[in-house]
């Protein structure tokens, strides 16, 4: 892969992504992607979670998100996910209900305002947005917390990334690879959120739990992994400030590369790269080395780079590359907060790289 060409498709993803948090690189096989998709039958969302950046209501832009707790166990098995998100919210308004998007194929099974289980009569979700009578309204300058249970097989995607969802796929060493791509769908896609540039949450800590052979990396900080002793792990992240459609969750047989940059401003910068075991050394180490490269490309013509405290980091990922011709590699780069990553990038494979923050 060239750094021209590396840069220039990477400078084009992160200008769509500008107010993310961290960076996650995901390159994947394409020849391999167009087999899999090809294979994978669609399961319809409706038509208001397929459009993402609907108009807020009149409850969400009295909303203010201040953080989300997310735990969601990935079963490769079942292409499913079984999930708890606990949202945070402060009243701008009087508040007598809230409202959160979440994809109807995925049932909900609990609904808890401040720890106290709501009966089913008080929130419904008939096309995907969550509405959910509080228990009496709430003043401007309150805080509630929203608990959603849920679980289900989410959309499958019938072509990431621009027709998105999950990626259910198989690594060349054959264990589970997976990945979402849901930047033209949203964040509701998997997890109850505020599907809007508007509704971005002051935190987001996930709680990945995925099978103990395989790695989950994400978005932010990386705050440790515990192993259950049951075959299952958790992996934990934390990310300020993130898109909620970059949230995203990666999951496969890694191995990790890391470094350091050195900032034209002062600051250390971590570097990342979460990589397939099959992969060849010496096309893992020719694509790290570009990560600096790309860093000091950005801060040059953008200025600093945000996500420093936290990281540049990037996971290979099995999703369409940009490019249409498989020996062609590539690189894109998109603001999110996946799982184990902060700061840039995802990519597809050593050849085929994409960036999210």
């Amino acid at each position: 892969m060239t750094v021209a060409r590396t840069l220039a498709a990477s400078a084009a993803a992160l200008g769509l992504s500008v107010s993310g948090l961290s960076a996650l690189t995901v390159a994947p096989s394409i020849a391999q992607a167009q087999e899999t998709q090809a294979a994978t039958p669609v399961r319809e969302s409706t038509p208001y979670t397929l459009a993402t950046d609907q108009p807020l209501t009149v409850e969400q832009q009295a909303m203010r998100f201040d953080t989300a707790d997310l735990s969601i166990k990935v079963i490769p098995q079942d292409k499913a996910i079984d999930a708890v998100a606990v949202l945070g919210f402060t009243a701008k308004a009087p508040l007598e209900r809230l409202v959160v998007d979440l994809d109807t194929l995925l049932p909900i099974s609990s609904v808890q305002i401040d720890g106290v289980e709501l009966a089913a009569d008080r929130w419904s979700n008939p096309e995907g947005r969550l509405t959910v009578e509080l228990p009496q309204t709430l003043a401007a300058g309150g805080s509630v917390v929203l608990r959603v249970a849920y679980a289900g097989q989410p959309r499958v995607a019938p072509r990431a990334p621009w027709d998105g969802g999950f990626v259910w796929s198989t690594a060349p060493s054959g264990e589970p690879w997976i990945a979402t791509a849901v930047q033209g769908e949203g964040c509701d896609i998997f997890w109850p959120c505020i599907d809007s540039p508007h509704g971005e949450p002051g935190r987001v800590d996930l709680h990945i739990t995925v099978p103990s052979d395989l790695s989950a990396p994400s978005n932010g900080r990386f705050l440790g992994k515990v192993d259950h002793g049951d075959g299952w792990t958790t992996w934990n992240w934390s990310a300020k400030s993130p898109n909620t459609y970059a949230i995203a969750l990666n999951v496969g047989p890694y191995e990790e590369v890391s470094g350091q940059y050195q900032s034209r401003f002062g600051n250390t910068i971590p570097l990342h790269y979460w990589h397939l075991k099959s992969d060849a050394p010496e096309k893992v180490q020719a694509l790290f080395a570009e990560f600096p490269q790309m860093l000091d490309f950005f801060e040059a013509n953008v200025g600093p780079f945000p996500f420093g405290d936290e990281k540049m980091g990037v996971v290979e990922t099995r999703t369409w590359a940009w490019s249409t011709r498989p020996s062609t590699p590539t690189a894109t780069a998109t603001r999110s907060t996946a799982g184990a990553m902060t700061g840039c990038c995802s990519t597809n494979s050593p050849t085929n790289g994409s960036a999210t923050s």
